[in-house]
This record gives C-alpha cells, sequence and structure tokens, in this order.
C-alpha cells in the first residue's frame, strides 16, 4: 500500500460470500500485493459514505487478495452488504500492533472465539496449524448463538483433521445439532492443556471476553499471557484523532492487542 496514511488506495470487490443472514465474507483484489501481520485492521473506504475499520482475516499475509469478514450492523457496513462485485473502494493500512505468538513457540496455545471473532483469529491459527511443530497442544474454543452462524466450517475441519482439539458450542440449539450447549465459559476447563504454560488468544463481544480472560487467570494462565483485541471507535487509525484514546491507550496504535494485564492496568474493558 502507498505511504500516505491518511489517503486510501482503490481496491476492488471480486466475490461476495453470504456466511450469515447479517455477515459477508468480502474478496477484495488490491494492485499489489499486501503484506500485514495476525491482528493488524484495515481502514475501509466508502466513496461519499466514511470509513470503517475491519480485522483482517485472510489466511495469507502476503498476496493480492485480501478478505474481510463484515457484519451488517451500522450505516457503512449495511451499504457494504448491498455491494455486488465488482466495486471500487478504498483501503488505508494496515495499522495496529500485532498477536505475539512468537512468545507461543514451544508452549500450549489457546484460542477462545465468540460469533465473528473467529474471523481475526482465523489468520492466526492457520498460521500455527501450518507450523505445528514448533507448538505443543493447540486447542480451539468456539461459541456461536446457533448452528447456522457457525463461520469458517471448512477451516474447522482442516484444523481438527491437523490436531487441533475443537470445543464448539452454541446458545441455542436446532433440531440437527448433537453438540454442545452452553456459554464458552462454561468449556474453559475442557480442552486438554497445561494451563500454567499455556498462551491464549481471545476474540469476542466485550463481554465474553472479559469473562474469558478471568476465567483463565483463574485457572493458571499468567495475565501477562493473556492477549485479546480490543474495539474501540476509531477514526484515523494512527492516533491523531483520539476518538479511540481510553486509559491512557490509542486502541488504534498501542493496540488492538493488549494483555490481560495490560488491559486491568490500564482500566480498558470496554462497557
Amino acid at each position: 500500500m502507498k505511504k500516505e496514511i491518511y489517503l486510501p488506495t482503490k481496491a476492488e470487490i471480486v466475490e461476495v460470500v453470504d456466511m450469515t443472514s447479517d455477515i459477508k465474507l468480502f474478496k477484495i483484489k488490491h494492485d499489489r500485493p499486501f503484506h500485514y501481520q495476525h491482528g493488524q485492521f484495515l481502514m475501509l473506504s466508502l466513496w461519499g459514505k466514511g470509513e470503517v475499520p475491519i480485522s483482517i482475516t485472510s489466511t495469507y499475509s502476503f498476496h493480492e487478495y485480501i478478505e474481510l469478514c463484515i457484519r451488517r450492523v451500522g450505516y457503512i457496513t449495511s451499504a457494504m452488504h448491498q455491494l455486488k462485485p465488482p466495486f471500487e473502494i478504498g483501503l488505508r493500512g494496515p495499522f495496529g500492533n500485532t498477536f505475539p505468538i512468537e512468545n507461543a513457540k514451544n508452549k500450549d496455545v489457546l484460542f477462545v472465539a465468540g460469533g465473528l471473532g473467529i474471523a481475526p483469529l482465523r489468520p492466526l491459527i492457520t498460521m500455527v496449524i501450518n507450523r505445528r511443530k514448533h507448538f505443543r497442544k493447540v486447542a480451539l474454543i468456539y461459541g456461536s448463538r446457533n448452528p447456522s452462524e457457525i463461520l469458517f466450517k471448512d477451516d474447522i475441519d482442516s484444523w481438527q483433521k491437523k490436531g487441533m482439539h475443537i470445543i464448539l458450542t452454541v446458545d441455542k440449539k436446532d433440531r440437527g445439532w448433537d453438540g454442545n450447549v452452553g456459554l464458552v465459559k462454561e468449556y474453559l476447563d475442557r480442552p486438554k492443556i497445561s494451563f500454567k504454560n499455556a498462551r491464549a488468544f481471545i476474540c469476542g463481544p466485550p463481554i465474553m471476553i472479559k469473562v474469558t480472560m478471568n476465567g483463565l487467570a483463574l485457572m493458571g494462565i499468567n495475565e501477562n499471557n493473556i492477549f485479546t483485541s480490543l474495539e474501540a471507535h476509531m477514526k484515523c487509525g494512527v492516533g491523531k484523532c483520539g476518538h479511540c484514546y481510553t486509559g491512557g491507550k490509542y486502541i488504534c496504535t498501542d493496540g488492538p492487542i493488549f494483555s490481560y494485564a495490560e488491559i486491568k492496568k490500564q482500566t480498558l474493558f470496554p462497557s
């Protein structure tokens, strides 16, 4: 991408996949190979409408295509859901820090996702699976509202076949579901990992993140080894506008990835 941090560069939506009734996966072609690190985000522009921060869910870090998984929740994301490819958009970034996965080498790794939170974890999980020999036990707990809203099912099947311990749970089952029912917090003790040795990476709704971090700390994972991606009302993405400033931190530049220890110290938990 161009170095002008405030100027979007042109990109083109080339494919749109319906994931659920309110979530779509957008495949976007950029004019040059695009490099990012796991946990970073983009500022996506719709000309004449505005900008919105979106986490990157591509399972590759250097390619001409980018994947973004977007839920319809507001003005710009609703407009995105109406688009038909091909369609030109603008992108700025990538911005933010990254998941410290290098610190997890030769350790047990636990991923915990709630709902759309699986999207920003997807590239990180894929990288860990592809480099499986560098890590010890690897597990995922993934909670969804119902079976039809479980995202990236093909990826989940692939991860499981490659040795990942996966626990799926839903808030509400349907007739075809014979798996777990309940909140993610009810299954935190299920992975057969060494909690004192583990590194945990969490993404999901704020209340789920808060409960999960606290639960994992009580189970023995060091607060410095529990990480999440925080959401905030971002505008510039580069720590200049102050919209995401909270607890002495700019979420867009100091984050969005923080450890549980940092979050508690700086009082960063969203309300």
